[in-house]
């Protein structure tokens, strides 16, 4: 193993020859349908623009897609090299990692992903997928200094989507369906059937629904009536119009 120290990350990572050897092999299995000596030039991009289209399942569990570029690297790797060429090649400057402060953003990803996702979860989830090992101790001080320690995240306020009430009868959404022609098959006379909806947003409750042959202000009036259906469930506080569809 050969210990290295990442700038942004305090105390030494490790990249380890076993992972290191998992990851060739993997990257061998990646490209050995377009290492075939027998392809024409043509046939071998085709045969790249396939692979690059696939997931493919990594060493460490999760399932990946890289670029034609990539694919096109390790299979140069390859030729020059053999099956050693596509290991991770270890740092020469030692002291020095170029990529770890992209590892901490993966670190943040996991644990915004999972709030309860422990440092030991997301130390072991990056030594799985890299080959390389960041202390525990290490992950949760660089966290905690950005904020996303799970106490923090626990106490943020809840997110809703963009239409989602807390509680029933807080906001009512109408909306039109437009429908087919009335008679149908379509002929002189002919209308097309307008759906007229009333949806409570947090229970999704169809509070009423009529179809009439036109749509104006006059009509979504007649619909919110109060001696109609929907007069009679309960008062809301906030309506919120969506476009016809």
């Amino acid at each position: 193993m050969q210990g290295v120290t990442a700038p942004g990350w305090e105390g030494p990572v490790v990249m380890d020859e076993k992972m290191r050897q998992e990851i060739a092999l993997h990257r061998w299995a990646v490209i050995a349908e377009a290492a075939n000596g027998r392809l024409a030039s043509s046939e071998r991009g085709a045969v790249v623009r396939a692979i690059a289209a696939r997931e493919h399942a990594h060493p460490d569990g999760t399932r990946r897609r890289y670029s034609r570029g990539t694919i096109d690297r390790w299979l140069r790797a390859w030729r020059a090299g053999g099956i050693d060429a596509l290991r991770p090649s270890p740092r020469s400057d030692t002291g020095k990692v170029r990529a770890m402060p992209e590892l901490f953003g993966e670190a943040a990803a996991l644990r915004l992903e999972l709030p309860g996702r422990s440092a030991a979860q997301i130390a072991s989830i990056l030594y799985h997928r890299h080959g390389v090992r960041v202390a525990e101790r290490t992950v949760s001080g660089q966290l905690r200094r950005a904020g996303l320690h799970r106490a923090a995240l626990k106490a943020a306020p809840k997110a809703y989507g963009r239409y989602e009430a807390e509680r029933a009868n807080e906001r009512w959404v109408t909306d039109v369906l437009v429908g087919p022609w009335v008679p149908y098959p379509k002929r002189d006379g002919s209308a097309r059937a307008r759906l007229f909806l009333i949806v409570d947003d947090h229970s999704r409750l169809l509070v009423d629904g009529r179809f009439y042959d036109r749509e104006n202000a006059r009509i979504c009036q007649e619909l919110l009536f109060p001696r109609s259906s929907a007069g009679l469930r309960g008062c809301r506080r906030e309506l919120s119009g969506l476009q016809s569809s």
